[in-house]
């Protein structure tokens, strides 16, 4: 099965919508996690964190980051069941998880690409002018563990710069894609965490931090039903 057809089976189906509102770094991982073993049918959720967190990829080495300087700053550290690099996320951002529950042999690359295009045209309808990329390149994360500034393909971006980092994982024929936007940020802290780390662009910086998580779930919805008429 191809993603096409695949998508075309999903836009069929009763989705499950979540507005979850703010979680501990802990809680909202084990929550995707559990909903992504548990899940009967897809599930966007949307949600945020209580306190600002640094996620490292699955498979990410640690020993980069300064844990003693994240406690005194009050920051949480949490591992993603989701791949790529570390992010800093704040209180004020926008998380989405994308659930589907058998994908069959669609490669990572296909969905990650098809979630990202769906996405993206979402938030078209919202008034946004973003894409998905089709060029981009991974270095490793050890040259370069934090994900703001690593583009791939398929990642939703404004005018050339990555506005939602997204990441993926798989368990047999499960499928969990996390990917967040920040609505302003906090430079000066990401500065003492990742001091050679790009700051991520930001809703503020393109003039949408009005955005909220029921608008992306109607949106949702709304190009799902236009792209099965």
């Amino acid at each position: 099965m191809e993603w096409d057809e695949l998508w075309k089976h999903l836009r069929g189906c009763q989705w499950q919508y979540i507005s979850d509102g703010s979680h501990s770094g802990q809680e909202n991982m084990d929550r995707d996690e559990r909903l992504m073993q548990e899940a009967a049918c897809p599930i966007l959720r949307i949600y945020t964190w209580d306190r600002p967190t640094v996620s490292l990829g699955r498979n990410q080495s640690e020993r980069w980051l300064d844990k003693e300087l994240c406690e005194r700053l009050g920051v949480d550290v949490v591992r993603r069941p989701t791949g790529g690099r570390a992010l800093l996320h704040m209180d004020d951002e926008i998380t989405y998880a994308v659930i589907l529950p058998d994908v069959g042999r669609v490669s990572v690359r296909a969905a990650f690409e098809g979630i990202a295009a769906h996405l993206a045209a979402s938030l078209r309808r919202l008034g946004l002018d973003v894409s998905a990329s089709l060029t981009g390149s991974a270095p490793s994360s050890q040259l370069n563990p934090h994900c703001g500034e690593v583009l791939t393909a398929g990642e939703v971006c404004w005018q050339g710069r990555k506005l939602v980092g997204s990441a993926q994982m798989r368990s047999g024929v499960r499928l969990l894609q996390h990917g967040s936007m920040l609505r302003y940020g906090d430079r000066g802290l990401l500065r003492q965490l990742m001091p050679e780390a790009h700051s991520r662009l930001t809703l503020e910086d393109i003039g949408r931090a009005d955005l909220q998580a029921e608008d992306i779930i109607i949106a949702w919805q709304e190009e799902l039903q236009s792209a099965s008429v």
